[in-house]
C-alpha cells in the first residue's frame, strides 16, 4: 500500500520484511520509551521511504524524518549555486525535529549519501495520537523535547568554540 502526500511524495507504510517493525521503532530515540503495545500503535501511523545515493529528500513541512539506515547530508544552497554541507545525519537521528511543534520553514535541503531508509512521522498523526492516546503522545513529546534540547546544547557548544577561535584570531 502506498500513500500520496503532497510534500513527501509516495510513502510506503513501514512493515520491514527483514526485521520486525516494533524492533526497528524501539531502537529509535523518539520511540524508545514506548511499550510494545504502543510501538504497535505507532507502527500503523509511521511511513517508510527509501532513497538512492544523491537523491534529494523532500524537506518535511508538516512532520519529521528519522534516519533508519544509511546517512543523509543537510545542505545549505548559496545564492551563487554553491552547496555547503552543514551536517551529516546517521542512523537514529532526526531530520526536521522542530517541524511538528511549529510552522518553521526549513532553509536547508536533505540529500541521501548512499542507500538510505527514513521513517516519516507527520504532525497530524502526532496531534491525533495526543487526542486518542494522551500518555503515549506525552511520551513522544517528552522524548522529542529531550532530543531537541541535546541538539541545541551541542550547537551552543560549537558556537562557543567558534566565538573563542574568532576572538583569539582578532586579538593576534
Amino acid at each position: 500500500m502506498t500513500l500520496q502526500d503532497p510534500e513527501w511524495g509516495n510513502l510506503t507504510p513501514l512493515g520491514n520484511k527483514q526485521e520486525n517493525l516494533p524492533d526497528i521503532l524501539a531502537r529509535l530515540a523518539l520511540f524508545d520509551t514506548l511499550t510494545r503495545q504502543e510501538l504497535h500503535t505507532i507502527e500503523r501511523i509511521v511511513h517508510r521511504r527509501r532513497f538512492v545515493p544523491g537523491e534529494m529528500i523532500p524537506t518535511p513541512r508538516s512532520g519529521l524524518f528519522i534516519v533508519v539506515s544509511g546517512a543523509v547530508h543537510v545542505v545549505r544552497h548559496l545564492a551563487d549555486g554553491e552547496q555547503i554541507v552543514l551536517d551529516t545525519l546517521k542512523e537514529g537521528e532526526l531530520v526536521g525535529e522542530f517541524i511538528p511543534l511549529g510552522d518553521t520553514q526549513p532553509a536547508t535541503s536533505i540529500v541521501s549519501i548512499g542507500q538510505s531508509e527514513l521513517v516519516g512521522f507527520f504532525r497530524s498523526d502526532l496531534v491525533d495520537l495526543i487526542h486518542t492516546h494522551p500518555r503515549m503522545g506525552f511520551k513522544i513529546l517528552c522524548r522529542l523535547s529531550q532530543i531537541m534540547s541535546h541538539r541545541m546544547q551541542h550547537a551552543m557548544g560549537d558556537l562557543r568554540k567558534v566565538r573563542m577561535t574568532l576572538s583569539k584570531t582578532e586579538n593576534t
